[in-house]
């Protein structure tokens, strides 16, 4: 790539904007602006953008936030833009052409098949209608609630379709606790399925991927999670990066069976009972865990970037065994968990080989310090903390 591109990151307050920010400069010939939400955070205190913009809060007025970001557009011209949460991954979805008609490349998919991936309930059904390894899954109703229960069984989840880091899913063991619960579950989040509890180890899966538009793929990259925040299911705090060609066989047959194309991110269980996994969801965009891939050395903001720009695939070594920690997300795991003092590796263990942080490095230390701030305003919100903690 020997032109200078400007690219354009949404979502500077993520953990992930450090990782995916420090990926593209190490490029040498990209400009980076960042949006962000507040100036305490991760993506306002990083030393890799070049331009750090103070948007809108897209949860309070997302046609205010979508206002500001085609001004910005008109008057700066960008090639890619790249969303790292839900939120703003689904406003670039729904309003796809309109934004590229200023030239720029939106790295997500168009809204029909974005919310394929991103709705539970839609994904659950394409699985099931495909063979795909899930939990029995049935979207709930006000009217369906004894059907969905006779089909899916108890212990389950009740799970909105839309939500992230576990948010608003609850464990219920009979119909009472199902009907007191979902009242609680729609008003707050509105749709939600309920799906089987799947027995396990108490680990989880994560595998991240990029399907081109002739159905290659990059180099895969699965992540087995060790501990979580909230610590019933929540954020990786701990992982580790692993090589199981299993999971990314089913990972590549799910997005095969939706004719795919850019980034995606899988939660996967595996079931105690039988050892076989189970797809959870998919996220259609980049997750906190990225740092997982750059520590070993797939560069998937490369891919993203080079894939939107019609240039050729980035050629990258693969390195299996690298361990990833998010301090402060461990640090609330270690507060909330009975296991706190059992835990393998040592939770004290804080220099060992190959092993990585999420929130930022000696190179770029201070969103370490913004990340800290953030974490208790947010758990000193009642509201989110009960949210929370609740799931």
């Amino acid at each position: 790539m020997n032109l200078k591109y400007n690219v354009l990151l949404l979502d500077g307050h993520t953990v992930q904007c450090i990782s995916v920010a420090k990926s593209l400069k190490e490029l040498s010939n990209v400009h980076l602006t960042v949006f962000c939400e507040l100036k305490i955070s991760y993506g306002y205190t990083s030393r890799y953008p070049d331009q750090k913009l103070i948007c809108p809060t897209i949860k309070n007025d997302n046609s205010k936030y979508l206002k500001f970001l085609i001004s910005f557009l008109k008057n700066n011209q960008q090639d890619v833009i790249i969303p790292l949460f839900n939120d703003s991954a689904e406003l670039l979805s729904k309003n796809k052409t309109e934004i590229e008609r200023s030239g720029v490349k939106v790295a997500i998919p168009s809204f029909d098949l974005f919310v394929k991936a991103h709705n539970k309930e839609m994904l659950m059904e394409l699985c099931k209608e495909n063979g795909l390894p899930h939990p029995r899954t049935a979207g709930l109703s006000k009217m369906n609630i004894e059907k969905a229960a006779e089909y899916v069984g108890f212990p389950s989840l009740i799970k909105p379709n839309f939500s992230s880091g576990a948010l608003g899913i609850k464990y219920v063991n009979n119909l009472n606790e199902l009907k007191n619960k979902y009242k609680t579950i729609e008003k707050e989040f509105g749709d939600s399925t309920l799906q089987e509890y799947v027995n396990h180890s108490g680990v989880y899966y994560n595998v991240m991927l990029f399907r081109y538009e002739n159905g290659d793929y990059s180099h895969s990259v699965a992540i087995k999670i060790i501990r979580y925040f909230p610590v019933k299911g929540g954020t990786g705090s701990y992982c580790i990066v692993i090589e199981n060609q299993e999971l990314v066989d089913i990972c590549k047959k799910t997005l095969d069976c939706m004719n795919w194309h850019g980034f995606a991110d899988f939660d996967i269980i595996q079931d105690i009972n039988t050892n076989g996994f189970k797809i959870i969801e998919i996220n259609p965009r980049i997750p906190a865990s990225i740092h997982a891939a750059y520590i070993s050395n797939i560069n998937f903001p490369e891919i993203i970037l080079r894939d939107c720009l019609g240039l050729s695939k980035p050629v990258n070594i693969f390195k299996a065994g690298q361990k990833l920690r998010y301090l402060s997300m461990d640090v609330l795991w270690f507060i909330f968990s009975n296991e706190r003092f059992k835990a393998k590796p040592s939770w004290f263990k804080f220099f060992e080989k190959d092993l990585h942080f999420q929130e930022g490095s000696i190179s770029d230390p201070i969103p370490i310090f913004a990340g800290i701030i953030m974490g208790i305003k947010k758990y000193m919100n009642p509201e989110f903390c009960n949210r929370k903690l609740r799931t």
